[in-house]
């Protein structure tokens, strides 16, 4: 069955996460993505790997951002590395790249050389905080677009220093990259024209924290950090379960559901109490209903709480960790994770799946992701026609490898 994206041919610089993220959108629908690593060097995200002797195989973000793309290695440092590149890029629909613009300008590999190669060629550039204004050429990772997006000043307690996340600007950039490189290859099919495009990740981070910047704008309020405290409801929180570190999350909205959690906990003197008469007293006095309500989560495994309140029309969740989606009933049932075998880590493994279903064309996984220059051949001498002693004399010279150099 033909995927959407059937035909296109991507050029991938990109490293890290953000990058390979929205490249791995388009692998997904069918783009042959060619993932460019350093020769020797790998992607420099295979260094998170750890616990065997080739642990540059183990990257976990490695490994769950570049499935369905093929892998070759290259050295751009070299003349004869960009020329490789140039031939690459002149039959390639998308360049992307997330370098940044000291890199790029380094290696010479900006718009107009791109242009050069293929006037037809899109190329996504997103080094962070985009090109122009006065950090273009600052160096940044997830934390850092976070916290310039004034999200992290809202994350964390009251009494607290701000919180940043665990680096989820990545694949926010990466998701509107992706989109962004949609939007350009239906340009392209329109008008048969390439096009440039400049994204800045902090600026994609920053669009989704817009109710906060509204609220300064309109109200001249800065949102502060209040941790799980929400603005109208109580109490609304998580709460310690039974169990090592094992949390509920409960959301109280209005009186009928807070009626319904004291039913739950057996405790119709909390409905009686005054400080909790209405939303506005609940929302004053809702610290006092933390150690009730958590001596009461506390007895029972986060999913009976979550079970029982569910029940009773409250809204409750057990609070997931990395191990306990992968046992999930409602992922199970939409088959989100797909079992990869790749076999350098020991057979199959569950990668996250494509969150869209799509009825016409179905998105699997149809590779597993590269080791280091597992498909140098394919590209070197399919794609781009060299001869079997040309692939060679590539690796004697080092322009290409198969292994990472830990020395």
């Amino acid at each position: 069955m033909a995927l959407p994206l059937d035909g296109v041919r991507v050029t991938d610089l990109t490293m890290f996460w953000a990058g390979p993220f929205a490249t791995q959108f388009l692998a997904h629908m069918g783009a042959q993505v060619i993932k460019i690593e350093p020769a020797g060097r790998g992607d420099s995200v295979r260094f998170q790997g750890s616990g065997h002797d080739d642990f540059w195989e183990w990257a976990p973000i490695f490994n769950g951002t570049n499935v369905n793309k093929l892998g070759i290695t290259l050295d751009l440092s070299t003349p004869e590395g960009i020329a490789l590149l140039q031939r690459l890029i002149s039959i390639s629909d998308v360049v992307a790249e997330n370098f940044s613009t000291r890199v790029v300008e380094n290696l010479g590999i900006d718009y107009d050389f791109v242009r050069r190669a293929n006037p037809t060629a899109i190329l996504l550039s997103m080094p962070g905080f985009g090109h122009g204004g006065p950090w273009e050429y600052h160096v940044g990772f997830g934390p850092q677009f976070e916290e310039v997006s004034g999200i992290t000043y809202m994350s964390g307690y009251p009494d607290t220093v701000p919180i940043t996340h665990a680096a989820m600007a990545d694949p926010i950039g990466g998701t509107f990259a992706a989109i962004a490189l949609l939007i350009a290859l239906l340009h392209r099919r329109r008008t048969g024209r390439g096009q440039y495009i400049d994204l800045s990740t902090t600026e994609g981070v920053t669009s989704l924290n817009a109710h906060a910047v509204m609220d300064y704008t309109m109200n001249q309020r800065v949102r502060e950090r209040n941790a799980n405290k929400h603005l109208a409801w109580a109490p609304h929180g998580a709460f310690p379960c039974r169990g090592d570190d094992e949390w509920v999350a409960i959301a109280v909205q209005d009186d009928a559901q807070f009626l319904a959690l004291c039913q739950a906990m057996e405790s119709p003197e909390l409905a009686e109490d005054s400080r909790f008469a209405d939303a506005l007293s609940r929302w004053e006095n809702e610290e006092a209903l933390r150690a009730p309500i958590s001596a009461w989560t506390g007895l029972h495994t986060n999913v009976e709480v979550m079970q029982a309140l569910q029940a009773r029309g409250v809204p409750a969740g057990a609070a997931a960790t990395s191990a306990s989606i992968l046992d999930d009933p409602h992922l199970q049932a939409r088959d989100f994770f797909q079992r990869i075998d790749r076999p350098v880590n020991g057979g199959p493994h569950p990668y996250f799946g494509f969150p869209a279903q799509l009825s016409k064309t179905p998105i699997k996984a149809r590779k597993a992701t590269p080791t280091v220059g597992e498909d140098n051949d394919f590209v070197y001498g399919e794609v781009l026609n060299l001869s079997p002693g040309e692939i060679a004399g590539l690796q004697e010279r080092g322009i290409i490898e198969t292994e990472v150099r830990t020395g």
